[in-house]
């Protein structure tokens, strides 16, 4: 897959006609390390996650949820300046941000940014696991709740889900 045309060139007399600082004098590396650990971060709370959800043990389930619902808020700023660092490139995925770094000779970004956008891949992937896992897990707790309806299992107006 060609990545010509995918981003700009921006030498450090053009990155002044646009308005940004030049890519020298930015953090693209710490930017990029930083969104590499948060991916990461979440990946294992996924990971996490995804393992509870064999257990069946509901309180678990949910702080795991909630933990990974609060580590993605929490990232907001971090995606913003990785945003803002593709801009910066002109690159519009993290590929066309390798190759921008590598033509700017900065190997270490670079690298950064191919290891990002694994990282990414990974969790994407492991995100549709754990959501089919979920699904799953629901369709299961909805069957087992109609099954005790049916068979008139309840207490004081309320369905027993102990099983």
């Amino acid at each position: 897959m060609s990545i010509a045309g995918q981003f700009r060139n921006i030498s450090p007399g053009d990155a002044a006609s646009t308005g940004l600082p030049p890519l020298g004098h930015s953090p693209v590396g710490p930017v990029l390390r930083h969104g590499l650990e948060l991916i990461e971060d979440l990946s294992r709370k996924l990971h996490r996650l995804d393992a509870l959800m064999l257990t069946g043990k509901p309180n678990d389930i949910s702080d795991a949820a909630a933990s990974i619902e609060a580590a993605l808020q929490e990232a907001t700023p971090v995606f913003a300046a990785l945003t803002d660092t593709m801009g910066r490139l002109g690159a519009c995925n993290l590929t066309a941000a390798a190759a921008q770094l590598r033509q700017i000779e900065q190997q270490d970004a670079a690298s950064l940014a191919e290891a990002l956008r694994a990282a990414l891949a990974r969790f994407a992937k492991k995100s549709v696991s754990a959501n089919r896992r979920a699904q799953q897990l629901n369709r299961g707790l909805n069957a087992a709740l109609k099954s005790l309806q049916a068979l008139g299992v309840q207490e004081s107006g309320r369905l027993i889900a102990e099983a």
